[in-house]
C-alpha cells in the first residue's frame, strides 16, 4: 500500500467545504501557537529560576575541579575557591559555608541535597578550572540543594595571569543573580600574577591540616611577598599562617610573632579596606601583644568588613575566652559553628567551652558530633567518652603528652609525673610548650610545677597563655593566678 498523497488532477475544481475550513483554521491556530508556548515555557523558566536564585540567601562553594590538561592545578582551584569563598562572605545576610565545611566535600560524589543538609545551605556552586595553553577557563554552575535544579551557569574564559579579577567578577556576577548587594570599597591594587599565583598556593597550603602544611604556606605566601611587596594580602596571610605555626607548636612566640606583628601592621597600612588585614593584626594583637582592647577593635573591623566570615567569628570568641567571658564565648563560637558546621577545630572548642563552664552535658553533643565525624581524631573520641579508643589511637599517633594528660584526669597520674620530671628537656629538645606541661601539671594538681611553668610560659610570651583559665583544674582562686592574671591586664575569673 503507498503512503503518497494521491496526484491532483489540475483540471479539476478545488472546492473547500465548510469543514475542511475550520480544520484548517483550527490548525492554523496550533500552528501559530507553537511559538508562542515556546516562548511563554522558556520566559516562565527564565522566570523561575530568576524568582528561585533571588530567594537564596544561604550557600556553600565547594572545591573547584581541576579539568587542566596535565592535572597540575588542584591548588589554582583549591585557592580560587577560598577566594570566592571571603568574597561572598562580605555580602551582609548571606550565610557562606566556611573553609573547612565546604572542602570536607573535596574529592567525593557530590550528593547535593546531602550538602545541603549537612551544611544547612540552601544552595550549592560548583565549579571547574582549565588552565592550559596559557589561558584559563573557569565555569561554574550554581544549583538549588533540594532538587539539584541549576539556577544558574557562568563561564569565563581569560589569559592565565588575569585569575585575580576573574574571581572577583565572578562574586558580582553570582551576587548580582541571587540580588544580594556586594558593599563597595576601594578596588584594592592588582597584584604581579606571579605574586598571586604564589598567594592562591599559600591558600591552598593553609586550608590543608597539619603543620607542615601551614609552613608550606607561610613559605609561599612570604614567596608572593618578595614577588610584590605591595600584595597586602600575601602579607596578611603570612602573619596569619606563621601565628599558627606558633600555635602547632613548631616554633616559640618570640622567634616568629614579632615578624608576624610586623606583617599584619603592614597589610593594614596598605589595604585599610580590606577584612583580612584587620584580622591578622587582630590575632597579632590578641596571641602575642596582650593588648586586648585594640584586639577587640580589630576583630569588631573585620566583622564589619566581612559579616558572614565564620573564621573571624571564630577568632572573636576566643577573645571573649582570654577575658573570661565563657558565656560570650559560647553563643559566638556555636554563630561560627552554624558556618562551619563540619570543623573539627570549632567543634572541640565547643567542647572545651563547655568544659570550662563547667558543664560536661552541653559538651557531650558536640564531642559526639566530632567522634561520627572525625572517628580517627583522639581527642573527639576521648571526650566523646571512647576513651579506650582515643588511647589506642594517641599511642599509635606517639603523643605521649596526650595520653599521660587523659590519664591523670582518669585518676592515675604516674605517667603525668614522669613527664613532669623531664619537663626542662621536653621543653628545650623537643619544643614542648610551656603551656602543655602547665596543663600537665595542673591534671596532677603539682601546683609548684604548675606556676612554674605557667611563669615560663609568660617570659615567652606563649600564644597559649591567654587561654589559661579555660583549664578547669586550674584553682582560679590561687593568689599566684590572680597575680598572673594582673600581670597579663586580664580581668579576674568570674568566681573570684
Amino acid at each position: 500500500m503507498s503512503i503518497r498523497p494521491s496526484p491532483v488532477d489540475p483540471a479539476s475544481p478545488h472546492v473547500d467545504s465548510p469543514g475542511m475550513h475550520a480544520h484548517r483554521r483550527r490548525w492554523l491556530w496550533v500552528l501559530a501557537a507553537v511559538p508562542v508556548v515556546a516562548a511563554l515555557t522558556a520566559a516562565g523558566s527564565w522566570w523561575y529560576a530568576r524568582a528561585a536564585s533571588s530567594r537564596i540567601r544561604s550557600i556553600a562553594v565547594l572545591p573547584f575541579l581541576d579539568l587542566s590538561h596535565g592535572k597540575d592545578q588542584d591548588w589554582f582551584g583549591d585557592g580560587i575557591t577560598d577566594e570566592i569563598i571571603d568574597g561572598l562572605a562580605r555580602i551582609p545576610g548571606l550565610h557562606v559555608a566556611a573553609h573547612a565545611s565546604a572542602f570536607a566535600f573535596k574529592n567525593q560524589a557530590r550528593d547535593l541535597r546531602r550538602i545541603g543538609e549537612q551544611l544547612g545551605v540552601a544552595a550549592v556552586l560548583e565549579g571547574s578550572i582549565q588552565n592550559d595553553g596559557g589561558r584559563q577557563r573557569i565555569t561554574a554552575q550554581l544549583h538549588r540543594t533540594d532538587d539539584g535544579y541549576q539556577l544558574w551557569s557562568i563561564t569565563f574564559d581569560r589569559l592565565a595571569n588575569d585569575a585575580f579579577h576573574l574571581q572577583r567578577e565572578m562574586v558580582r556576577a553570582l551576587a548580582q543573580r541571587i540580588h544580594a548587594v556586594v558593599p563597595s570599597r576601594p578596588t584594592p591594587r592588582q597584584p604581579s600574577p606571579q605574586a598571586y599565583d604564589a598567594y592562591l598556593d599559600g591558600r591552598a597550603f593553609f586550608g590543608r591540616a597539619g603543620g607542615a602544611s601551614v609552613t608550606q604556606a607561610a613559605e609561599r605566601f612570604a614567596e608572593a611577598t618578595r614577588l610584590d611587596s605591595d600584595f597586602a594580602l600575601a602579607w596578611a596571610w603570612q602573619s596569619i599562617a606563621n601565628e599558627y605555626r606558633v600555635d602547632y607548636g613548631l616554633v616559640r612566640s618570640n622567634e616568629a610573632m614579632p615578624a608576624a606583628r610586623d606583617a599584619a601592621e603592614r597589610a593594614v597600612a596598605l589595604d585599610a579596606d580590606s577584612a583580612e588585614t584587620h584580622l591578622a593584626l587582630a590575632i597579632v594583637k590578641l596571641q602575642y601583644d596582650w593588648d586586648w582592647n585594640t584586639a577587640k577593635r580589630e576583630f569588631d573591623r573585620t566583622i564589619q568588613l566581612s559579616p558572614g566570615s565564620g573564621f573571624a567569628q571564630h577568632w572573636l570568641a576566643h577573645w571573649y575566652e582570654t577575658q573570661g567571658r565563657l558565656g560570650d564565648a559560647l553563643t559566638e563560637m556555636q554563630s561560627a559553628l552554624t558556618l562551619d558546621p563540619l570543623s573539627p577545630e570549632m567543634l572541640r572548642d565547643v567542647v572545651h567551652e563547655y568544659l570550662a563552664s563547667a558543664n560536661p552535658a552541653g559538651a557531650l553533643p558536640f564531642a559526639q558530633k566530632a567522634a561520627n565525624l572525625f572517628p580517627h581524631d583522639p581527642n573527639a573520641l576521648f571526650y566523646a567518652g571512647q576513651k579506650e579508643k582515643a588511647r589506642q589511637l594517641t599511642g599509635e599517633l606517639h603523643t605521649p603528652l596526650q595520653a599521660a594528660l587523659w590519664s591523670a584526669i582518669e585518676g592515675e597520674p604516674g605517667d603525668a609525673r614522669t613527664l613532669l620530671d623531664q619537663g626542662d628537656d621536653l621543653h628545650v629538645e623537643q619544643q614542648v610548650p610551656a603551656a602543655a606541661l602547665a596543663g600537665l601539671a595542673a591534671a596532677v594538681e603539682d601546683w609548684d610545677r604548675l606556676f612554674y611553668w605557667l611563669n615560663v610560659a609568660y617570659d615567652e610570651r606563649s600564644v597559649h597563655l591567654p587561654y589559661a583559665r579555660l583549664d578547669p583544674r586550674i584553682p582560679a582562686a590561687d593568689p599566684r593566678f590572680v597575680e598572673l592574671l594582673s600581670r597579663m591586664n586580664l580581668p579576674p575569673s568570674p568566681a573570684q
